[in-house]
């Protein structure tokens, strides 16, 4: 066994030098072309797919997507379709990527140099030829290959993707068992693998496909395992020297603003210039595992038997005047600084546009409660309003319900169980009987006895002292809750005290049909689309990772405030701030004030502020 592990260590050197020697030749043309690319190709495909989106909620007859429409406008025909569009799109750059990468490689191989254009010309020549060679299957083959060449940009493509994002979640929660999807995944990757060792064959060579198959496994016949053991190796040390390069540009970005910025402003520049780490550091791991990734596969190709073999139509020279004027040394030159030119341009526009100096929005921010105190107190009760006024936030944002006789209680979940112990729907049961239960002693001993109260208790304790944020639940069993709430609003004369809330946006539609002068606010745990047609609602209350700052600025081109839900983060508590937000619900409403008035954590850490920017 040990003189197995030793000899796999030393094919892993092996291959590291060949890799290395055939990278050298035209490293600086590869580094160029991918900086280049991967940022065109990036913004190229998130905005045809955000276009793609816009216009399927517009032909759907709505300007926005939530999560409550979500299925119906993802998993409807025209929806699918333009889905379809866009990976194909996404799949021919790929196909372009690969191509101009195995260019580079073969000339590499032949021990010649090649510029950035003439990279381009092969990716864009092979591509077309291969999708014309296999016009039926060329879409499938890329999906095969994806969750191989694409596994070091997976993570932070869904995690800067939010509707991919979501999507997933949808997909993975649809499952009877979780480890379903688990297993899939691992299947399809370990699928990936193999399946990509045909990849560079199909690519350098015009064969059938059964002559593929053949000399794929000619090649790696009796020392398969032993290639797929050198190939996770491979990924393990590309992905390994990403995250040494993420935290070095993390390490840089924490002492320039320990350096250079004022104490006020180090925890925003350092939040601010680290997302643009990390999203330099998806582009840079992306391309650096791609190409790992095609280099390993294209020396194995080299290493096969090329005999009988009928080289691929892309390794020709050039033919016309106008190709090899552009393919000349002079124009290459030219075309690659304008090119970088162009894309440096962008770069600082947008880094400009990025608010990094920010302790605080140019108007007020107010602070909300989350369920009254649910950090302090037990949720939703007399104990949580209280703390809420002692705190000073601004609001409590409280949850309610309705009874089996009608009474509107404060409550956040459908079930008692979680924060009383009984195990029964809300609706169920009578306020008689729910005024027996311990809301209290699950939180704390100390809160032994807390009982849930009425909407009208928390008013009266509530009026001259602090604003509520109503939301109003949806379970399907309190229809006429609504018309119920506003009239305990306008009974108790709380209608300048107060905002209603709901995820229910039919709901907002009745309070503002029974009393314009309620202020409404539509919650939402994800937008995506225009808001132009929300009229029903006066604010949106969206969860935090789903704002961003263009997303508040154009809620506040329609007069709409945008409240974000639920921060006990300090970081994210800074990023909301750099957004601009309006309203911030929280569990720790002191230390959101203290991070809007940037008087807390005035000197943070080194370590603090690292996380701060790798988070």
């Amino acid at each position: 066994m040990r003189k197995k592990a030793v000899k796999n260590a030393g094919m892993i050197r092996i291959y590291l030098n060949m890799a290395w020697k055939l990278l050298q030749k035209n490293l600086l043309s590869i580094v160029i072309f991918e900086t280049v690319y991967r940022l065109f190709s990036s913004q190229l495909v998130s905005r045809l797919a955000n276009a793609a989106i816009n216009f399927s909620l517009k032909q759907l007859g709505t300007s926005y997507m939530t999560s409550e429409n979500f299925n119906k406008i993802m998993l409807h025909p025209l929806t699918l379709l333009l889905i379809f569009g866009i990976l194909l799109v996404f799949f021919f750059c790929m196909l372009f990527e690969i191509y101009a990468v195995m260019a580079a490689l073969e000339a590499s191989w032949k021990r010649k140099r090649i510029s950035v254009p003439v990279m381009m010309l092969a990716g864009g020549r092979g591509a077309a030829q291969f999708v014309r060679a296999r016009p039926w299957t060329w879409f499938f083959y890329m999906a095969a290959s994806f969750p191989y060449l694409w596994l070091h940009s997976s993570y932070s493509a869904i995690r800067s993707m939010k509707l991919l994002q979501v999507s997933l979640t949808k997909i993975f929660n649809a499952f009877p068992a979780y480890w379903i999807p688990v297993v899939l995944t691992i299947l399809l990757v370990a699928f990936s693998f193999v399946f990509s060792y045909t990849i560079p064959f199909r690519c350098m060579m015009t064969e059938k496909e059964k002559n593929t198959h053949l000399r794929v496994r000619q090649t790696l016949e009796k020392r398969v395992l032993r290639e797929l053991g050198i190939n996770v190796s491979f990924q393990v040390m590309i992905f390994l020297i990403t995250w040494v390069l993420y935290l070095i540009f993390g390490t840089a970005v924490v002492a320039y603003a320990k350096l250079v910025k004022t104490p006020s402003t180090v925890v925003s520049t350092v939040i601010v210039y680290g997302d643009w780490v990390k999203s330099t550091m998806s582009l840079i791991g992306g391309a650096f595992g791609l190409v790992g990734s095609i280099t390993y596969l294209y020396l194995i190709f080299i290493r096969s038997s090329r005999k009988g073999y009928q080289k691929s139509r892309t390794t020709k020279k050039p033919s016309s005047k106008l190709v090899r004027t552009f393919c000349g040394p002079v124009t290459a030159v030219v075309l690659t600084i304008a090119m970088l030119a162009g894309e440096t341009v962008y770069l600082v526009y947008a880094m400009r546009a990025t608010r990094a100096e920010a302790t605080a929005s140019s108007q007020y921010i107010s602070v909300s409660a989350h369920r009254g105190g649910a950090r302090k107190a037990p949720e939703n009760t007399m104990s949580a309003i209280k703390y809420a006024v002692d705190s000073m936030s601004d609001y409590a944002e409280i949850d309610v319900q309705e009874t089996s006789d009608g009474e509107i209680v404060l409550m956040h979940d459908t079930n008692l169980k979680r924060t009383t112990g009984l195990n029964a729907s809300i609706w169920t049961l009578t306020y008689d009987e729910i005024s027996q239960l311990d809301a209290g002693v699950r939180f704390n001993k100390k809160f032994r006895g807390e009982q849930i109260p009425k909407l009208e208790e928390v008013i009266a304790y509530a009026k001259g002292k602090i604003n509520l944020n109503i939301e109003v639940k949806y379970n399907g069993h309190n229809q006429n809750i609504v018309k119920k709430v506003v009239k305990i609003i306008e009974d108790n004369d709380f209608v300048d005290q107060c905002v209603l809330t709901s995820m229910n946006y039919n709901f907002l539609r009745q309070a503002k049909k029974i009393n314009p002068d309620i202020k409404t606010g539509y919650t939402m745990k994800m937008s995506y689309g225009g808001l132009e047609d929300m009229d029903a609602a006066d604010f949106f209350s969206v969860k935090y990772t789903y704002i961003t700052e263009s997303f508040v600025e154009h809620a506040h081109s329609l007069g709409k405030e945008v409240c974000a839900w639920t921060l006990n983060y300090q970081g994210d508590m800074q990023r909301m701030v750099n957004c601009g937000v309006d309203n911030i619900i929280t569990d720790d409403p002191e230390l959101v004030r203290k991070v809007i008035l940037g008087t807390t954590d005035r000197n943070p850490g080194f370590v603090s502020l690292l996380g701060y920017a790798l988070k």
